[in-house]
């Protein structure tokens, strides 16, 4: 990765955050909260998700550009995590709640990517993850970040047609 692909992910990541925004104002509310199957989750529980996950590994990243070489990252039963999917907590996030805060996103991380210089992106570090452990920063950036963005707002998508398809209770 170069500072210009951290660029083109940058608005990459943006226009999926833009996607997610707009496809959950443009969503009857109740399908939002509704999950396609007991294994999976709610296009709100998904953005949620997306809220904290970003959050973190945004300033997860940030502390790695101040503390370079210090252990980074989480596993999959981090408690907040755990917490930002738990079906209650969704529930009582409003539609509006989170479109603002998916709209906050991009400018937490925009002012985190400018802080990266090229040197920086094959920085590598200890994780809390073992299969992160030893990844440079540009795999942090480009995978926990850019791709990760991209790909749950394919997930969105994926579960508001599979309950668009169900029967009305």
């Amino acid at each position: 990765m170069t500072i210009e692909k951290l660029r083109e992910g940058s608005a990459t990541m943006n226009a999926a955050i833009q996607g997610m925004v707009e496809l959950i104002e443009a969503t009857d509310t109740s399908l939002l909260y509704k999950k396609p199957s007991a294994e999976e989750w709610s296009v709100m529980q998904i953005a949620c998700h997306v809220i904290e996950a970003v959050e973190f590994w945004a300033a997860d990243l940030e502390a790695l550009l101040i503390v370079p070489g210090a252990k980074w990252g989480r596993n999959h039963e981090h408690v907040r995590r755990l917490a930002a999917i738990e079906e209650n907590s969704v529930a009582a996030v409003t539609k509006e709640q989170a479109t603002e805060r998916l709209q906050s996103l991009m400018p937490q991380v925009e002012r985190v990517f400018a802080k990266v210089q090229e040197e920086d992106l094959e920085k590598t570090a200890p994780s809390y993850n073992p299969n992160f452990d030893g990844k440079p920063l540009s795999f942090l950036i480009d995978h926990l970040l850019i791709k990760h963005a991209v790909g749950h707002l394919g997930q969105m998508e994926r579960h508001l047609a599979k309950v668009q398809e169900q029967p009305v209770n």
